[in-house]
């Protein structure tokens, strides 16, 4: 008995001895360039071992005089032979998470912040490198280095504007990876697109836009009582608005439609006239997110509002028959590019998206695009027509939350065995 004993513990020493070499060399392979700082992290549930890596980058591709910066990634391992997510983050990445699609694959995982967000921004910050292009070589030095350990198939995927981010990379650097899946990722053709203003004259019903364009009125009706109440909640969250209370307060009325369908709020949540003060507070404070005209979200999303008035292009807001409703907001057409750093003054890249939807209908790669019928974001999806390699899934009624696991469940049965095919996962 005791022999036994001593051998399931020396069974279970030589193992946990196996996989700390196993990790070293591991290690070792990895950070066979200079580029990577390694901490090992706590594991994610599943996995061999996970790590928070920073890799220098140029901040020019074109040019490494302009210096370098430290990007972040994280890295969840479970086999060198299984395949690989790469998660190409539109914003900030602060923490490890596993994606949908890693877990249904049994893949390793990569997470990879994006340029100027958090602890991947240039001690000397120069907008002017913040570009789609050097994004793209951000990724490819990182799928470069990491593929001398993975040699697997490989798969990119981004949520929104990392869904923007995983369409460029894939067009400008196609033999990368083997398969990309963008959600909810939107492809403007202007530095403002006038489709996402005509979304909201088509989506949903006639009764249900009519009661958010109702809603929107209302508040404007009971601003008297209601900007205090506003002025109370903006106090109590640490909101602070540069721009003036009324003026968020207004600006907020105007993004309300956009959050509505974006979100997938349900049309009969819509306090109506005979709501209190308070109900509709609670509504239009949660709906319309009046925090994005806040100071402190302002500067956290800085480098998008960049990127999106030089190259990625958004939205305005034209109050109409609200204008003589609203007192700070005096214009007929607002423009957001006033988040942007150097506002109006910048000019918009009209190369960019050409560039990007010709090489992608050129090289053709095996794409999945997952999107939201409601989601005002799908009013500019990107148009695979030519692309016989690529699949659009837009699910009914669905939001900016769309996902392939709440999808149908044919539809989502459709969407996982094609990725397994592609990605040869039995």
């Amino acid at each position: 008995m005791k022999y036994k004993i001593w051998l399931v513990s020396l069974l279970l020493l030589s193992a946990v001895v196996a996989k700390a070499q196993a990790d070293s060399q591991f290690l070792t392979r990895l950070s066979d360039s200079a580029q990577l700082e390694i901490t090992k992290i706590n594991t994610m549930p599943g996995y061999q071992s996970s790590y928070l890596i920073m890799m220098t980058q140029p901040v020019d591709h074109d040019d490494e005089q302009a210096g370098y910066f430290k990007q972040r990634i994280w890295l969840n391992h479970l086999d060198e032979k299984a395949p690989v997510v790469m998660v190409t983050e539109g914003y900030s990445a602060p923490s490890n998470y596993l994606t949908e699609i890693a877990k249904e694959l049994k893949a390793n995982q990569i997470i990879v912040e994006h340029r100027y967000f958090l602890a991947s921004t240039p001690v000397n910050k120069d907008w002017k490198y913040l570009t789609v292009k050097n994004a793209a070589a951000d990724h490819h030095a990182i799928i470069s280095l990491f593929k001398k350990v993975y040699r697997a198939k490989w798969l990119t995927t981004g949520i929104s504007k990392g869904g923007q981010t995983t369409i460029f990379h894939r067009a400008l650097y196609p033999k990368d990876v083997d398969v990309s899946v963008p959600y909810v990722a939107p492809i403007n053709q202007d530095r403002e697109d006038p489709r996402l203003l005509a979304f909201f004259e088509q989506v949903g019903s006639d009764a249900d836009r009519q009661k958010v364009k109702d809603f929107q009125r209302l508040v404007l009706t009971r601003k008297e009582r209601l900007l205090p109440l506003f002025i109370e909640r903006a106090k109590f969250y640490h909101w602070d608005f540069s721009m003036g209370y009324e003026r968020a307060f207004e600006l907020a009325v105007l993004e309300y439609p956009f959050a509505f369908w974006q979100w997938g709020i349900a049309v009969d949540e819509i306090p109506g006239e005979m709501s209190s003060d308070e109900e509709i507070m609670n509504h239009y404070i949660t709906a319309a997110s009046p925090n994005y005209f806040s100071d402190q979200d302002r500067q956290k999303y800085e480098p998008f509002f960049y990127q999106a008035y030089k190259e990625l292009g958004y939205y305005n807001y034209v109050p109409g028959d609200l204008k003589p409703l609203m007192n700070s907001v005096k214009q007929d057409t607002i423009s957001s590019s006033f988040f942007a750093p150097g506002g109006d003054t910048l000019a918009f890249n009209t190369n960019t998206i050409p560039l990007v939807v010709n090489r992608l209908r050129r090289y053709n790669p095996k794409m999945i695009l997952i999107y939201g019928e409601y989601d005002p974001w799908g009013a500019t999806s990107l148009d695979i027509t030519g692309m016989k390699h690529a699949m659009k899934v837009v699910k009914p009624q669905g939001s900016h939350r769309a996902r392939i696991n709440n999808l149908s469940e044919a539809k989502k049965e459709e969407v996982w065995s094609l990725l397994k095919k592609w990605m040869k996962v039995k």
